[in-house]
C-alpha cells in the first residue's frame, strides 16, 4: 500500500492499454499531488506527458483520462463529481469535462485517485474496476444500445442494482465529434470525450469499492462545514433559486434583464417566446421531481414529464438552461415539450446537447439562407421554430445517417464544408459551439471564450460575476485581471472537482475562502499565493499542449458575427466587442499571464516560475 502524507488521495492511478488488455499503477507522490492537487491538474500533466498533440484524437495512443480531486467521497456540499479529459476530436486541442454521479466517489473506494485509458480494443469492451482489480469484458452485445439500457444491462450482469457505470451512446461509438459520456443520466458533455472511448472500442466503464476517504483535520472540516451551511442559507440563488426551478431559473433574467440569449443563430439576443422554456413555465407544467448529486442540499436538476400535446409521455432529467438556449431560442422554438424529449434522446443517443442545439441552428441559418436545401436535407425543411427537425436528427447526427453525417462534425467543420459565408456565422469558438452566455454583451466572455483551453466554454471563464455586478460588463479596462481570476477559480475547482455554483459563496475569482476550504481536507496548508501558482501551472500546461497542436494568438477570437454584427435589439442593443477592441484586452490578458503577446505562446521566464522547465523546453524546440 501507498503511504501519503497528505489526505484526500489514494496515492495511485489506475493505467489501462485496451490494446493488450494490460493494466498497472502509477504513483501519486506527496509532491505530485501539492503540485497540481487534483482532477484536472494530475489530467493536464499526464495528458502533456502521454500524449502527442499532433496525433488524430482518434488514434489509438490517445488517452481518456477519468480523475478525481481530494474531495471526492468524503460527502462534501457540491462535490459529487469526477472529471475527464482527452484530447478533443472537435477541438483538437486539450479538452476537459466535469459530470455528476457516484462514480467519483467509487473510484476513490476502489483504491485509485484516477483511471488513464490508452490504446483500442480489438472488439468492443467495458472495464470493470472493483477494489484493485480490473476487468476487461465483452460489450460486443451492448454495442449499438442506448445509454440507460447499457448501464441496466451491465446492472443486471454484475447482480448490483447501485453499480456505478459511465457509458457511451451510438453517437459515441459512431465517432460524433460531440458524443457525451453518461453516468446515472448526467454527462461529461463537451468537446468528445465520448467519441475518443467509441474510437478505442470501449462501451463503459463500471467500478465499485469498499474503501474510504478521510480528511486531515476533521475539527476544522466540521468547521467548515457548519460555515458552509450557514452562509448557504443566505445566497437567494443557493438556497431558493437553483433548488426551485434549478438552472432554467436564469431564463427570465438573462434574456428580459440582459437581452442576452442567443436567438435563431444569434441573429438575435432577446427571444420573444422566452416565457414557454422559463424555468417557472417548467416547474409549473412539466415538474415531476428534484435530483440532486451526492452529498448536493442544492438539487439544482428536475425531472420534467410532458403531460400533454405533441410530445405528452416525454421524460427527462432536464434540460438546464444551456440545454433550453441550444434548444429553445437558439432554434426558434417555445415549446418545452420538444426541449424535454430532444434532451432525453440527446442523453440516450449519447449526444451534447449544447453542440447539438447550437448545430441544429447552425444548419437552419444555412438552410434560410439557401447554403442547404431540400436536395441536401432529403426533402426536411430546416426552419426556425421547427421541432420535427430538432427531435428527429438526434438520432440521425448519432448514426451519422444523410446530413445527420456532416451534423455529427460539429459547426466549424460544417461551414468549411457548406462554404458561402457559412463561417461567420458558425457559433463556435476553437471548434466548440458557444453556450447560452453572449459575447456580445459579457466582455468577460468575450476575453474569455477567446482565451479559454476549451475554446466556447463557460466553465473556463464564469459569467456569473458580469450577472451580478460584481464585474461591470461593458468595461473594457481591467476586464483581463477578472477574466484570469475567474479562469484561476474554475480550474482550482475542476482539480478538487467540484461544482462551481460554490461561486456565488467562495468567490467569483480565486480568494482565500478556497484555501479554506481544501488545508482542512488536504492538510497541504496552502497559502492563497501558492493556490494562484497551481491554478497557472495547469493553465500554462493547458495551453503548452495547445500550442503543440498549432494554436496561437490568431485562433483567440470570436465568431466574425459577434465581432462586426452588434446585438440588434433588447437591453443589450447595440452591444459587441469588435476586434481593436478585443485585441486591446488581449494584450492586456497575456501582459498579466506572462505569455507572449505576438504569439499567444507562455514565456520561458513564465513557465519556469511555474516550476515547468520541461515544458519551456519542448516549446523552444517548436
Amino acid at each position: 500500500m501507498i503511504n501519503m502524507r497528505y489526505s484526500g488521495y489514494k496515492g495511485k492511478i489506475l493505467r489501462v492499454n485496451l490494446t493488450n488488455k494490460k493494466s498497472s499503477t502509477l504513483e501519486v507522490t506527496d509532491e505530485f499531488a501539492r503540485r497540481y492537487l487534483g482532477g484536472n491538474g494530475f489530467a493536464a500533466r499526464y495528458v502533456f506527458d502521454m500524449v502527442n498533440p499532433r496525433m488524430d484524437a482518434f488514434d489509438p495512443t490517445n488517452v481518456v483520462a477519468m480523475m478525481t480531486g481530494p474531495f471526492q467521497g468524503i460527502n462534501i456540499p457540491t462535490a459529487g463529481k469526477y472529471y475527464m479529459a482527452t484530447k478533443s476530436p472537435l477541438t483538437n486541442g486539450y479538452f476537459d469535462s466535469v459530470s455528476g454521479g457516484h462514480i467519483g466517489a467509487q473510484i476513490k473506494y476502489a483504491g485509485y485517485d484516477g483511471i488513464l485509458i490508452a490504446g483500442r480494443a480489438d472488439k468492443p469492451t467495458y472495464l470493470f474496476v472493483e477494489d484493485g482489480k480490473v476487468e476487461f469484458r465483452s460489450a460486443e452485445r451492448l454495442w449499438g444500445k442506448l445509454t440507460g439500457e447499457t448501464q441496466e444491462a451491465i446492472k443486471e450482469e454484475a447482480g448490483d442494482p447501485s453499480l456505478c457505470i459511465s457509458a457511451i451512446g451510438p453517437a459515441g461509438e459512431n465517432c460524433v465529434r460531440y458524443a457525451c459520456v453518461i453516468t446515472e443520466y448526467r454527462a461529461a458533455g463537451r468537446g468528445g470525450v465520448g467519441a475518443v472511448m467509441g474510437s478505442k472500442n470501449l462501451k463503459a466503464v463500471a467500478v465499485r469499492g469498499s474503501g474510504s476517504n478521510q480528511v486531515a483535520d476533521p475539527a476544522k472540516f466540521e468547521e467548515w462545514i457548519n460555515w458552509y451551511n450557514a452562509e448557504a442559507k443566505k445566497i437567494p440563488a443557493i438556497a431558493t433559486g437553483l433548488p426551485t426551478y434549478g438552472t432554467p431559473v436564469l431564463v427570465a433574467s438573462i434574456n428580459n434583464m440582459f437581452g442576452a440569449m442567443g436567438t435563431r443563430n444569434h441573429q438575435g439576443e432577446f427571444f420573444e417566446g422566452w416565457e414557454g422554456i422559463s424555468g417557472e413555465t417548467l416547474k409549473k407544467s412539466y415538474w415531476t421531481k428534484d435530483t440532486a448529486c451526492p452529498a448536493c442540499p442544492i438539487a439544482c436538476s428536475k425531472v420534467f414529464t410532458v403531460k400533454e400535446g405533441k410530445w405528452k409521455g416525454a421524460v427527462s432529467e432536464g434540460p438546464e438552461y444551456e440545454t433550453v438556449y441550444a434548444f429553445g431560442s437558439m432554434c426558434g422554438i417555445s415549446d418545452s415539450g420538444a426541449l424535454i424529449k430532444t434532451d432525453s434522446l440527446c442523453d440516450e443517443w449519447g449526444l451534447d446537447t449544447i453542440s447539438y442545439g447550437v448545430m441544429v441552428a447552425f444548419m437552419t441559418e444555412c438552410y434560410q439562407r439557401g447554403l442547404i436545401t431540400k436536395e441536401n436535407t432529403e426533402g426536411v425543411e430546416f426552419n426556425f421554430g421547427n421541432d420535427d427537425v430538432l427531435v428527429n436528427y438526434v438520432e440521425r447526427t448519432a448514426k451519422r445517417i444523410g446530413i445527420g453525417d456532416l451534423m455529427a462534425e460539429g459547426s466549424l467543420r460544417a461551414a468549411r464544408v457548406i462554404g458561402g459565408d457559412s463561417e461567420r456565422f458558425a457559433i463556435q469558438v476553437k471548434g466548440l459551439e458557444v453556450p447560452g452566455h453572449s459575447a456580445r454583451a459579457l466582455r468577460g466572455m468575450a476575453l474569455g471564450y477567446s482565451t479559454a483551453t476549451r475554446g466556447g466554454s463557460h466553465h473556463d471563464p464564469r459569467p456569473t460575476g458580469e450577472y451580478a455586478g460584481a464585474s461591470d460588463r461593458k468595461a473594457i479596462d481591467g476586464k483581463a485581471a477578472w477574466v484570469i481570476g475567474t479562469q484561476q477559480m474554475t480550474t482550482i475547482g475542476d482539480s478538487l472537482v467540484q461544482c462551481h455554483f460554490l461561486e456565488r459563496l467562495l468567490g467569483f475569482t480565486l480568494t482565500q475562502k478556497y484555501v479554506d476550504m481544501i488545508n482542512p481536507v488536504t492538510g497541504f496548508g496552502y497559502t492563497f499565493n501558492e493556490l494562484v501558482d497551481i491554478a497557472e501551472r495547469i493553465l500554462d500546461l493547458e495551453r503548452a499542449f495547445n500550442v503543440m497542436t498549432g494554436i496561437r494568438r490568431k485562433d483567440d477570437t470570436l465568431p466574425r458575427r459577434f465581432l462586426e454584427e452588434p446585438i440588434p435589439e433588447g437591453p443589450s442593443k447595440g452591444m459587441h466587442t469588435d476586434e481593436p477592441t478585443l485585441n486591446r484586452m488581449l494584450d492586456e490578458f497575456y501582459g498579466i499571464k506572462g505569455w507572449d503577446k505576438r504569439t499567444g505562446i507562455p514565456t520561458r521566464e513564465k513557465l519556469v516560475r511555474m516550476g515547468l522547465e520541461d515544458v519551456a523546453t519542448v516549446l523552444e524546440s517548436l
